[in-house]
């Protein structure tokens, strides 16, 4: 018996992990989607709303960092993995609004599944909603002003400029000109290149390698 949260879009632009992954989850009895990027992913969960969004931390145009941020503001019940090959061990890197983190490279699937059936808590994921920040990609205003970037305000929905004093700060707190509001902003960086971090060799056996129970 499966998790009754079976309903996972995975979105990852490293087109053959998002292959792999989707086979298992399907011969695992789960419905599943795939996406390149956030965007992409956006507009799966708007055709419909999946119940577990797995995503990378590091795509083009919308990354995760972004995608994760906007589907817990707007989409609180879906529970949400984070993945990269940038970060080890099991701990939700600081910032990124995730119910668990999955080290590519690291763990096998077995340990993915594991995750899956453990995230339960709505509540948890409603009371998290307005502590996660805003993650904004880093691009300028004008072509050759690197120090200024246009964010918009999550509460009063209007624009406001947010000074980048500091190119190496990834995260800062303003408040809302117009409305007041705190706003949490982390900057994202753009990825030179996809993460090519596959899983871990022996995690390749398909549903061998996965408990039974999960099935």
């Amino acid at each position: 018996m499966i998790n009754e949260m079976d309903d996972v879009l995975v979105a990852d632009d490293n087109a053959l992990l998002v292959s792999v992954l989707g086979e298992i989850f399907r011969e695992s009895g789960y419905s599943v989607r795939t996406a390149p990027d956030g965007f992409v992913a956006l507009a799966m969960i708007r055709d419909r709303i999946p119940d577990i969004l797995i995503s990378d931390l590091n795509m083009p145009r919308m990354s995760g960092f972004e995608l994760l941020s906007v589907v817990r503001r707007r989409f609180p019940r879906i529970a949400m993995i984070a993945m990269s090959g940038a970060y080890t061990g099991a701990i939700v890197p600081q910032g990124v609004p995730a119910d668990a983190f999955y080290p590519k490279g690291e763990c096998s699937v077995a340990e993915l599944f594991e995750m899956l059936c453990a995230i339960k808590d709505n509540a948890t994921r409603y009371s998290a909603r307005a502590a996660a920040p805003i993650w904004v990609p880093a691009l300028p205003i004008g072509e050759d002003d690197f120090s200024v970037m246009a964010v918009a305000c999550p509460e009063c929905l209007r624009t406001f400029y947010h000074c980048l004093h500091d190119a190496e700060l990834l995260r800062a707190e303003r408040s809302c000109p117009h409305c007041l509001h705190p706003v949490q902003l982390a900057i994202v960086r753009t990825p030179a290149d996809t993460d090519k971090t596959g899983l871990p060799f022996a995690s390749l056996a398909r549903t061998d390698n996965v408990p039974a129970n999960l099935r």
